[in-house]
């Protein structure tokens, strides 16, 4: 029996209606034939379903929900399934107690913790209200919101393909397991087309082993480097784009970490993870400076074979820009038909902010209303915290850091401003933009608006701190 069993004595009623009355039914949203959930019905009827309480710890924060995740997965291997019914078996874990502005940590739990799940032949999968994960057949339909906090765990199935095909070492463990499906032509013959086209598209990515090379994947890093032309100039071009998109990566996975430790109410975190995103974004700020050795003589040599590809479809990039708080359903369109990103993007673009979670964590400590959103409450906060708090409040500092943090972003699309008026001048850019004009109107956007604007209601005069 596991440890977390029966610490409450039965399930939410709601839970146990969402389970029956919904994931067994059909949906007109859902994009595909059949009950939202494939699993549950068969589950039921066979009784391999299996319900369990946990008590959350608001203390633990994501690290703690991913050390119940792993818990539970001992749990389900050991747990004694009935007789064939292993494949359609269960264990769903309700997080009883836990806070709506937690609800983001569990997202994060489930993404740190499904690559030890799927080694393990398993599945795991994160329901709350809010949840952002979409449904793989529609984008639109919110198929993961449950009225509680929890958590799922089966074992991995053929249709699995749908999830486990973005990433190499995902998708190693799904070919190990159901390859021979698709490598037999009787077999395969009867797969649906998708599955075929996601298997056979993530088939060919490269994997290497051994201890340096392995652990940093160089030899498959070093292999991505494809330039069109034989021009010198191309490869620089060529590989500060991909360094840039790293370094994005990089700042993306500190500003999440931002978000998560204000949703848990650790402004201090959240400012030291912002020392890095910073530091990441002065990197990418240099990047401008190697770019601009490119001569425009040089850039056109090459610029033909670019076509219409353009740095406005980073889609880490626009990630980044998602979690910050400036997000855009016109731009997420831009990924809907590219598997693997437009799940991403979506999500993404459906979570929280750095910008929500700062002023809801302003509200939490009294700073600024309940009932307050518009951008004029926001500066007044902001300037209140400026006048009253000193650099021993954490507050302060996290404002600070914020400021350092949108004062780089802004640098850096100044500069980018500036090569590209310097490389192409007023010609019209790749991707369907208008060149510079269109930068000039991205250069002039501030992340966190308020934190900016407040300054001018600052009066002069030593500080009282």
């Amino acid at each position: 029996m596991s440890k977390y069993e029966n610490k409450v004595p039965r399930c939410p009623e709601t839970v146990g209606a969402w389970l029956s009355d919904f994931l067994t039914k059909p949906h007109d949203d859902l994009g595909r034939q059949g009950s939202v959930c494939p699993f549950v019905d068969p589950a039921l009827r066979a009784g391999s379903l299996l319900l369990q309480m946990v008590e959350y710890d608001t203390a633990a924060g994501w690290s703690g929900i991913a050390e119940i995740m792993r818990h539970q997965m001992d749990a389900y291997d050991e747990h004694s399934w009935p007789e064939g019914k292993e494949s359609i078996s269960s264990l769903v874990t309700v997080l009883c107690g836990m806070p709506e502005h937690h609800w983001p940590l569990l997202d994060e739990a489930q993404r740190r913790v499904k690559s030890e799940a799927v080694q393990r032949g398993l599945m795991i999968g994160q329901f709350h209200p809010h949840c952002p994960e979409p449904s793989v057949w529609n984008p639109l339909f919110p198929v993961s919101r449950a009225p509680e906090p929890l958590f799922a765990i089966r074992h991995m199935a053929l249709h699995d393909i749908l999830f486990l095909h973005g990433s190499s070492s995902l998708f190693d463990e799904y070919d190990r397991r159901f390859g021979r499906h698709y490598n037999n032509e009787r077999s395969a013959a009867h797969l649906p087309q998708r599955f075929v086209d996601l298997y056979e598209a993530a088939k060919g990515k490269g994997r290497e082993k051994s201890e340096y090379i392995a652990y940093q994947s160089i030899d498959a890093l070093l292999s991505l480097q494809q330039p069109h032309t034989s021009h010198p100039a191309e490869m620089t071009f060529y590989l500060v784009g991909q360094a840039k998109e790293l370094l994005f990566k990089l700042v993306y996975e500190e500003i999440t970490s931002v978000r998560l430790s204000l949703v848990i109410d650790h402004p201090d975190e959240a400012s030291w993870s912002l020392r890095r995103a910073s530091s990441a974004m002065g990197m990418l700020t240099q990047a401008w400076d190697v770019l601009a050795r490119i001569s425009p003589a040089e850039f056109n040599a090459f610029r033909e074979e670019l076509g219409s590809a353009s740095g406005i479809d980073s889609y880490m990039y626009r990630m980044v820009e998602f979690t910050l708080g400036r997000k855009s359903e016109s731009m997420a369109r831009r990924y809907a038909s590219v598997p693997g990103v437009s799940e991403s993007v979506h999500r993404t673009l459906h979570s929280s902010s750095v910008y929500d979670e700062t002023l809801e964590l302003l509200r939490r400590r009294g700073l600024l209303g309940a009932d307050e959103h518009s951008a004029e409450a926001v500066r007044g906060a902001w300037a209140h915290i400026y006048r009253e708090h000193g650099p021993s409040s954490d507050v302060f500092r996290l404002g600070e850091a914020l400021m350092d943090f949108a004062h780089g972003f802004g640098r850096w699309r100044s500069l980018h401003l500036l090569l590209v008026e310097r490389t192409i001048g007023n010609k019209a850019g790749t991707g369907g933009t208008t060149g510079v004009d269109w930068l000039r109107r991205s250069a002039d956007h501030r992340f966190f608006p308020e934190l900016w604007e407040a300054r001018s209601d600052l009066e002069p005069g030593l500080p009282p701190w």
